[in-house]
This record gives structure tokens, C-alpha cells and sequence, in this order.
């Protein structure tokens, strides 16, 4: 208002309204983010721009991203050499570089955990647990954190359609509160089963809660008669727990990748062994190099691909439009156009 007044001297007229929910798709956005996490930005926005108030994934994004990336390919050398590659690569890739120092570093960081430091499992003592000793346990922790992860942005969607004033769907809807209680409470009968604790009981209160809410939205819902309506309400809660099921199932390979990265190094160590001693340095230094570069470009993929539909499809649009400000010339100011 100032700006306009000083270049304008009150020759203007300036109306303003609060922006109602049904303007959400054509509010720009204003986005700002800290310096630290303006990097993991064109990830984000390679997906889409949030609509005007809609969650910006971009925190989870970063923080996620980096977790899965280093649960997969858990090494204290091979992250050391990511680390190091994108920090020698500052000025030609400029803040991406950061993207892959935090990787690198985050890397490293599960190397420990795991006990591995460029392929070798028998130098370090794990802090946490060593996916080729005790897969079973890496696949558990691995689904684990993809049923918290899916959980989470169930209750992100909530948040947004409430904002968007969808109050129906974000209470009722299959990715609203009544799915997350279903899927809650399919999470706890599948713990009952595996015997990590029983909650049968409040489990099937929860699930059976939660699917019949869902059924009752998806039939009040649907638009055609009664038998249509029926259908569309059995087909669509059963597309519902067979979606969760499978997006949860997803995170599996996150412990498949772990395992991938210690089979790799297996395989470059026998051969090794086989060949001369010229011949076997040559091997690790190559088999090294390709692990690095080959399984580092496709496990940095596998967490992009979860990270969007697993967990953007499931609570953003990203079909909103950046807010760019009105910027006058310096001619039209002067001529007081």
C-alpha cells in the first residue's frame, strides 16, 4: 500500500477481500522457505506448487527423503564419497549440492547403524542392526515406518480438505479421519497377529468403525439408485483397504534396497578374490565406483517414486500457482501509469 502510494500520490484504486474457500485453485501461493531448506524446493515443486492453504510438504519432504535414501543405502564409505563428490560439485550444481552432501552425510549415518563401511560388514560393530544378519527385523522396521509415514499424511489430507471447507470428506472420506481409523486399526490387528502386542479387541473397534463410516460416505455420496449406490460403496471401501494395504507393502523395499547394497558389495568382493593381486584392486576400486553411481541414481529414484505416491498422491494437489508480485517498470512509475 505504501509502494502504491508513493508512486501514485492516492491516483489508484486498491480492493481487498479475504480469499473464500471455493478460491483455493486460484489464490497464488506465497512460499518461503529457510535457507537450509531451499534446496530439497525444485523436488517438491517438480510435483507441483501447494494450492493457498494447502500443507507445503516441502519439511517432510526433505526430511523423509533423506531418511529413506540413507536406510537404503546404508554406508559410512560409500556416503563419505557422496558427500564429498557434491561438495567438489558445488559451483556446477549450486544448492542441489546440498541435496546430495545431506544425502551423503545422512548415508553415513546408517552406515553406522548398520555396521557397513564400503561394503564390509565384519569392520564395524553395528549401533543398531545389520540388514544382512537380521533381515526379518529390517523388513519389519521398514513397514513400520511406512504405515507411520501413510498414517501421517492420512491425517495431512484431513487437515486440507477441512481448510478447502470439504468438512464431509475430511472426516468420512476413505483418505480422511474415518480411513485413518480403519487403517489404524488394520495396523493393530496385523501387530495381534505377528504377536507384537495384543490389541485385538480395540483394533477390529477401530477398523470396523472406521470402514463402516467410509462405506456410509462413499453410499450417501454416489450420485444413481439404490443397487448402484450399494455397488459403489462395496467397490470402493474395498479399493480403500486394498490401496492401504498395498502402499504400506510398498516400504518393503526399503529394506530390499539395504539388503541389495550388501549383496552388491558380496558380489564384487567374490569377485575379487578370485583374480591376481593387480587384478583384485582393480575390481574393488570399479566394483566401488559402480555401486556409488549405479545404485546410488536408482535407490535416490526408489525415494523420489515413495515420496510421490506414496505420500504426495495421497494429500496434495500441487496444482496451485506461485504468487509472483505486481513489478512496475521504472517508466510506467514515472508516468504514473
Amino acid at each position: 500500500h505504501e509502494t502504491l502510494e508513493a508512486r501514485f500520490h492516492g491516483r489508484y484504486w486498491l480492493d481487498t477481500r479475504e480469499p473464500a474457500a471455493s478460491d483455493a485453485s486460484e489464490v497464488p501461493s506465497l512460499v518461503r522457505y529457510p535457507a537450509w531448506l531451499a534446496p530439497f524446493v525444485p523436488l517438491v515443486k517438480s510435483y507441483g506448487v501447494p494450492r493457498y492453504g494447502e500443507f507445503d510438504p516441502a519439511l517432510l519432504f526433505a526430511f523423509t527423503y533423506l531418511l529413506l535414501f540413507g536406510a537404503m543405502f546404508g554406508d559410512v564409505g560409500h556416503g563419505a564419497v557422496i558427500l564429498l563428490l557434491a561438495a567438489g560439485l558445488y559451483r556446477r550444481l549450486g544448492r542441489m549440492a546440498w541435496v546430495g552432501m545431506a544425502a551423503g552425510a545422512v548415508s553415513m549415518g546408517f552406515g553406522l547403524l548398520y555396521g557397513s563401511i564400503f561394503g564390509y560388514e565384519d569392520i564395524l560393530q553395528p549401533l543398531w542392526l545389520s540388514p544382512l544378519h537380521d533381515p526379518l527385523r529390517m523388513l519389519m522396521v521398514a513397514v513400520g515406518f511406512g504405515a507411520g509415514f501413510i498414517g501421517f499424511t492420512l491425517l495431512i489430507n484431513a487437515r486440507n480438505k477441512w481448510v478447502a471447507g470439504r468438512f464431509g470428506e475430511a472426516l468420512f472420506d476413505s483418505t480422511g479421519l474415518a480411513g485413518l481409523l480403519f487403517y489404524l486399526g488394520a495396523i493393530g490387528l496385523l501387530a495381534s497377529l505377528g504377536g507384537g502386542m495384543n490389541v485385538t479387541r480395540p483394533a477390529w473397534m477401530l477398523a470396523g468403525m472406521g470402514i463402516a463410516m467410509v462405506a456410509a460416505f462413499k453410499f450417501h455420496s454416489a450420485r444413481a439408485g439404490l443397487g448402484e449406490r450399494l455397488l459403489v460403496a462395496l467397490i470402493e471401501t474395498l479399493e480403500t483397504a486394498t490401496s492401504l494395504f498395498s502402499n504400506t507393502l510398498s516400504f518393503m523395499r526399503v529394506a530390499a534396497f539395504s539388503l541389495n547394497h550388501v549383496a552388491l558389495a558380496l558380489a564384487v568382493f567374490t569377485l575379487a578374490n578370485g583374480l591376481d593381486a593387480a587384478g583384485h584392486g582393480f575390481t574393488l576400486i570399479l566394483g566401488n565406483i559402480i555401486i556409488i553411481v549405479l545404485e546410488g541414481a536408482i535407490v535416490a529414484i526408489q525415494a523420489l517414486r515413495l515420496m510421490y505416491y506414496e505420500g504426495f498422491s495421497r494429500f496434495y494437489s500441487g496444482d496451485g500457482r506461485e504468487f509472483v508480485p505486481l513489478r512496475l517498470l521504472p517508466e510506467q512509475a514515472r508516468a504514473g501509469v
